[in-house]
């Protein structure tokens, strides 16, 4: 089975465990939503129609058989005609529009290292400057990926919200 296969597979399974369970648990596996979701944090996803989904939250939709998790910055148009406008919290540009029916879920949950976190719907401004760093330097980028990679009691805790849950 080749990568596009196997990735419109997933995204059709997904979407039906949503439908029917209403809720789903996926790891993170891309670098668009740092620092707010890092590679390997297990996300619990819940089915949210379209009418629940509000600004801030990070959304899962489906487009062209693939996944993404980013966060809604506004609604635009009216009725059936409406859409969320996304973007990754380290991308440069807003996605194209998500309708209705690419909508899947929202994230409720994020476990990292058995740290269990609920996504803010704001970054505040140390994590924005560190996203639009990430965004537009790739030295910082890969540097903080390989740190993150490493055997946890290895690497330095950046992770304040997690180290204050912990304890």
């Amino acid at each position: 089975m080749n990568a596009r296969t196997r990735a419109e597979a997933t995204s059709s399974l997904v979407a039906e465990t949503l439908r029917s369970w209403g809720r789903v648990q996926l790891r993170a596996r891309g670098t668009s939503m740092l620092p707010t979701l890092w590679p390997g944090d297990v996300l619990t996803i819940q089915f949210r129609s379209f009418e629940q989904v509000e600004t801030g939250e990070l959304v899962l939709y489906s487009r062209r058989g693939r996944l993404f998790i980013h966060r809604v910055l506004r609604r635009s148009g009216q009725g059936g005609d409406a859409v969320l406008i996304t973007r990754g919290d380290s991308m440069a540009d807003e996605d194209p529009a998500v309708s209705r029916a690419q909508l899947l879920g929202a994230v409720t949950e994020v476990d990292r290292d058995g740290c269990r976190l609920t996504p803010a719907r704001r970054l505040g401004l140390g994590r924005m400057t560190m996203a639009h760093l990430l965004c537009h330097w790739d030295l910082l980028r890969r540097v903080v990926l390989r740190l993150h990679s490493m055997p946890r009691d290895a690497r330095p805790d950046f992770d304040f919200a997690c180290r204050k849950a912990a304890s």
